[in-house]
């Protein structure tokens, strides 16, 4: 009986489970990813329908200095920022991991950069991608924040009432 009570008393003391899961967090980290590039296709689609524009695996990857970054693509990353966002708001739900997942989901786009067109070498790819991880990094928290930091309902508790004007 002694072992329940501790046991009890120490998830009480917990407003949440803190153990470590990592097919949670692998399976975040694909959905975020998923998220990223599908906001990114997409909205590089309506744009370049938009423009009357063929869009390819190119657009998403440039990197490289013979290659053009276009004020289509530099729309289309700044408004999957939001899109990010979003996504770590709905997925992630925590502020404390929202520059974790942002800077992990920045990571594996090099990576794929890196393996589809090279190294990048142009200087805007890179201050695109800076900007484009800090911008979602800070719009993630700022909604994760604003979620965590509702009132939570406690159902069942009585309150005084301080009222004289109610018996």
């Amino acid at each position: 009986k002694q072992w329940y009570q501790r046991r009890v008393r120490g998830k009480m003391a917990q407003f949440r489970n803190y153990s470590w899961d990592p097919l949670l967090i692998i399976s975040q980290m694909i959905a975020m990813q998923c998220i990223f590039y599908f906001g990114l296709g997409t909205v590089m689609y309506f744009l370049a329908f938009l423009h009357v524009e063929e869009i390819s695996l190119d657009r998403i990857f440039i990197s490289k200095k013979g290659d053009m970054l276009d004020l289509m693509t530099l729309f289309a990353y700044v408004t999957n920022c939001f899109i990010t966002a979003v996504g770590l708001w709905y997925i992630v739900q925590r502020s404390t991991q929202c520059l974790d997942f942002t800077v992990t989901i920045h990571f594996w786009h090099f990576v794929l950069t890196c393996l589809y067109t090279g190294f990048p070498t142009l200087l805007s790819w890179w201050l695109l991608t800076l900007v484009s991880c800090i911008v979602s990094t800070f719009l993630g928290e700022y909604l994760c924040r604003y979620t965590e930091l509702e009132e939570i309902p406690l159902v069942g508790v009585r309150t005084s009432n301080t009222n004289a004007d109610n018996p």
